[in-house]
């Protein structure tokens, strides 16, 4: 009986393998029909503590800040680069030199205020429209998202 069953759990295991091994080899050899849906092309996926490759020149990133993400994508009409940082250093100081930088560059700036540890930013140039947003994390850190569109 033991025997019996060890067949059968060794047969299921046998056929989710090679099911998934199938299910892969369709996904990567099979090519779908064009659509009218905006073209996506990926230049990397999301990187993990590195700046993924394409960040905008003009968008400034708080200097020293630790990077927690970042990821970049390309469509037919415009760039989206998207960034996650984190930061020691004070809130209001990252905000104030976040909004002095982007100033600075030449973007008409928006700013929310969404209770006392967190601010959102909206920013926008002939180039680009950006969203901040700045957040205390719970190590007490300032932690900054940038999600950033470029305009060709």
């Amino acid at each position: 009986m033991i025997q019996k069953k060890t067949t059968w759990v060794i047969a299921l295991i046998a056929a989710l393998i090679l099911g998934v091994a199938l299910f892969y080899y369709y996904r990567a050899t099979t090519t779908f029909p064009e659509t009218d849906l905006p073209k996506t092309a990926r230049v990397g996926a999301a990187v993990i503590g590195e700046m993924d490759e394409g960040y905008p020149e003009a968008v400034p990133k708080w200097e020293g800040a630790t990077v927690v993400s970042s990821d970049h994508v390309m469509r037919t009409d415009f760039d989206v680069y998207d960034l996650t940082l984190s930061t020691p250093d004070p809130f209001d100081e990252v905000l104030n030199g976040y909004l002095t930088a982007l100033q600075r560059e030449g973007f008409s700036i928006n700013q929310r205020d969404v209770g006392d540890i967190m601010t959102s930013v909206e920013a926008s140039s002939t180039r680009y429209a950006a969203t901040f947003v700045f957040f205390m994390t719970e190590l007490n850190e300032t932690g900054i998202t940038a999600s950033i569109r470029t305009f060709r």
